[in-house]
């Protein structure tokens, strides 16, 4: 299963370094998680909807090298992995 990095910053938001513009918030760090997944399912959808390439996920190591990530992870932000989970149009 597919899955990214999410950093939630100290005001329960998430955003995704390798899905440029993914971003979700939350009244607590527990519902931007859950926010994030719902979010970044969204996310691709439009990216493939409109023909795009989705990048595929990095490694934490690689963070480093993203200033914007590198940035937020000096500021104390929370790393999350949150699994890529697509409707399939079919229960199971």
């Amino acid at each position: 299963m597919t899955s990214y990095i999410g950093l939630i910053d100290g005001k329960a938001g998430a955003y995704f370094p390798d899905l440029p513009g993914c971003t979700a918030m939350g009244a607590t760090i527990d519902k931007a998680v859950a926010n994030a997944a719902d979010a970044m399912r969204d996310w691709v959808d439009a990216t493939e909807k409109k023909g795009d390439k989705v990048p595929a996920p990095r490694a934490l190591e690689s963070l480093s090298a993203d200033d914007d990530a590198a940035e937020m992870l000096r500021e104390g932000a929370l790393v999350v992995r949150v699994p890529l989970v697509r409707a399939i149009g079919r229960p199971i």
